[in-house]
């Protein structure tokens, strides 16, 4: 069963010397206090309390609430009598896990508890060699589709844990009803590239690898800040669109999504700055043409062969109307070969580097050595 959790949590003083007093267990973004294990991360706050960390995670799509409070045990300590009532309690570290995202699988991998992950689901879209390779020998399970698993295979091979993405107005199913611990990843809803790179500190402390990840998001914050800060004074913000029109729609990142940031802090404009949404937009191409066809450069993540410039004409004759498309400035990635999905939610310094690269070849210049784009022809 899914649980909701709101942001006041009364705790009476506990009399066991083992426990200490928990407030409200949400810990602001920015608040780096003793007990705080994150900072940046808007929706996710991790607070030690010593025996347990309390892990509060926030409803996106109403931050004033929690979506879901996990009490986090170390496997090798008993539990303590007087834990907040109103959490899940998780054993950590997980031996044995259900992974939906690939996304979350890199991380883990990351922090070297790959091990751990003992089943996946939407296999197809892995290129992790350790999840392929787990899959042809029997010792990772696919659990089939994200969006029916297969309870069976499941119940099965008895998970500690099932790590998923939340969706607006939407539960999880039947597994709702297994007595899994379900671990909802809202990290794809932060709006700060670095609020979601914080999120490895999550996956640390699950997978018994805090030290390990938080060392790794220190890299990334500071090589982040010493890209965004060589491009922060430029006179000149080209502008970018991304993706492209499918069966008449064309999802737009918004302008408050952690997509827009990452294009404003990489130097350039993003003609959607004004919008609010933290998600995509679904608009039509009237609508994004009217806004951004004259756009400098423009960004395309699609999933099989190379797109080509001839390729993006016969998806809709409509994109040759935009400006990047007879300048030069239509870059591409293929999702299908490339690493993008895996690395950059983790590490948005590397996208970061690679969008300077496109749009500022003067400050950093080395565009022909490009990690995942490449100049449509």
């Amino acid at each position: 069963m899914k649980y909701l959790y709101y942001t006041i949590l009364l705790v009476a003083l506990c009399l066991c010397g083992s426990c200490r007093n928990v407030s409200n267990g949400q810990s602001p973004a920015g608040d780096c206090s003793a007990d705080s294990l994150t900072c940046e991360a808007s929706l996710l706050s991790l607070v030690d309390y010593g025996d347990y960390l309390v892990a509060d995670v926030k409803n996106p799509w109403d931050t004033t609430a929690l979506l879901q409070r996990y009490l986090l045990v170390p496997k090798d300590q008993p539990v303590p009598d007087c834990l907040p009532a109103d959490g899940v309690v998780v054993r950590v570290p997980f031996a044995s896990s259900l992974v939906y995202s690939v996304v979350h699988v890199a991380a883990i991998k990351e922090i070297g508890a790959i091990n751990a992950v003992t089943g996946v689901c939407d296999a197809e879209y892995f290129k992790i060699p350790e999840i392929i390779g787990g899959i042809a020998s029997g010792k990772v399970v696919d659990a089939g589709s994200s969006m029916s698993p297969s309870v069976e295979k499941i119940l099965e091979f008895a998970p500690d844990a099932i790590l998923l993405s939340p969706f607006r107005n939407a539960g999880h199913g039947v597994i709702e009803k297994l007595g899994v611990p379900l671990i909802e990843c809202a990290d794809y809803m932060e709006t700060s590239p670095l609020g979601r790179a914080e999120w490895i500190k999550f996956f640390g402390v699950l997978y018994g690898g805090f030290d390990v990840a938080d060392s790794i998001y220190t890299e990334v914050s500071r090589r982040y800040n010493s890209i965004k800060a060589s491009v922060a004074n430029v006179s000149v913000r080209p502008s970018v669109i991304s993706e492209n029109i499918t069966n008449g729609v064309w999802f737009v990142p918004g302008g408050r999504s952690y997509v827009a940031r990452l294009y404003l802090d990489a130097g350039a404009s993003y003609p959607w700055s004004d919008d609010t949404s933290t998600g995509s937009l679904q608009l039509d191409f009237a609508s994004v043409y009217d806004r951004a066809g004259n756009s400098d450069f423009w960004l395309i993540r699609n999933w099989g062969g190379d797109l080509t410039l001839n390729g993006l004409a016969e998806i809709s004759p409509l994109h040759t109307h935009i400006k990047a498309y007879s300048s030069g400035g239509v870059y591409v990635c293929n999702t299908s070969v490339s690493s993008l999905y895996e690395d950059f939610p983790f590490h948005p310094d590397l996208l970061l580097d690679e969008y300077v690269k496109i749009f500022h070849p003067e400050i950093i210049p080395d565009s022909v050595n490009l990690r995942y784009f490449k100049k449509a022809e």
